[in-house]
């Protein structure tokens, strides 16, 4: 009789156990961390530039990864900001245009980088907030924008010089003054 009693608490302190960690388990909410933010767009290439640049593979992957930063989580930033620093390596390595070895355009690559390298370096704080990380990916959208409208202005300012005849119009001054 006494075995059969024990026998009977022990089943009845399984069940009330077990009914006691089901509910315990509760919906994980998201985080901000998990969230997708809208980023604001980067300015593109113009006509002229895209042509200029459509062969330049490795200036092409950032442009395609870089899209990819318009509408992200901050968790899905920081897994992607390692492959974001080998394109841009990538992209330093590979500028062979010497319409694009100017120091204004070299100084935007290597800050992009360098903000590239703050969301790598981020992806180890383990206490880093989302308005960090969105605030970064931000700057980094910002910086490439700034890159692609001064490729843009190195373009058309070519095509403006090659238009127009400077020395023929020197020597129309020249002329007339004389």
């Amino acid at each position: 009789m006494i075995r059969q009693i024990s026998f009977f608490f022990i089943i009845i302190s399984l069940l009330s156990c077990k009914k006691t960690i089901q509910t315990s388990y509760k919906e994980q909410k998201k985080t901000g961390m998990n969230l997708p933010v809208t980023h604001k767009k980067f300015k593109d290439f113009s006509e002229l530039s895209k042509n200029k640049m459509a062969e330049w593979k490795e200036y092409n992957e950032l442009n395609e990864f870089m899209q990819r930063f318009y509408n992200i989580s901050p968790n899905d930033a920081l897994n992607m900001a390692s492959e974001l620093n080998g394109l841009i390596k990538n992209l330093i390595n590979s500028t062979k245009n010497e319409d694009l070895q100017k120091s204004a355009l070299i100084a935007r690559v290597n800050v992009l980088q360098n903000e590239a390298l703050r969301l790598k370096d981020m992806t180890l704080i383990p206490a880093i907030k989302p308005k960090e990380v969105n605030s970064q990916v931000d700057k980094i959208l910002l910086i490439f924008s700034s890159y692609n409208e001064k490729v843009n202005t190195i373009f058309s300012k070519k095509k403006f010089d090659e238009e127009i005849d400077l020395e023929l119009l020197f020597k129309d001054i020249d002329s007339i003054s004389q």
